[in-house]
């Protein structure tokens, strides 16, 4: 689920199943936007090109425009996340 706030943002909740990656293979890319993410809860793995972080609850991610990046969930849990994007791209 996502939202446009006033033209400049999108924003939504992601929630990753145990062994789920977005995308499923490869990298995603903004070019011309930055990305924002905040773990409400569980952990996941964001991973670029240079290699891999733990994300955590009550992490923020900060993933400048153009930087190709994915996300698994590693773990037995759901990880959710709230994520925004400036400005928003089409999907």
């Amino acid at each position: 689920m996502d939202e446009r706030l006033s033209g400049l943002l999108m924003a939504g909740l992601v929630v990753l199943q145990p062994g789920q990656r977005l995308p499923v293979e490869g990298f995603s890319q903004h070019q011309e936007s930055d990305e924002l993410a905040y773990v409400v809860e569980g952990s996941a793995v964001f991973g670029k090109e240079d290699g891999e972080v733990l994300i955590k609850e009550s992490d923020f991610i900060f993933n400048p425009k153009g930087t190709k990046h994915y996300v698994r969930n590693p773990g037995d849990k759901p990880c959710k996340m709230v994520w925004a994007l400036a400005p928003p791209i089409k999907l």
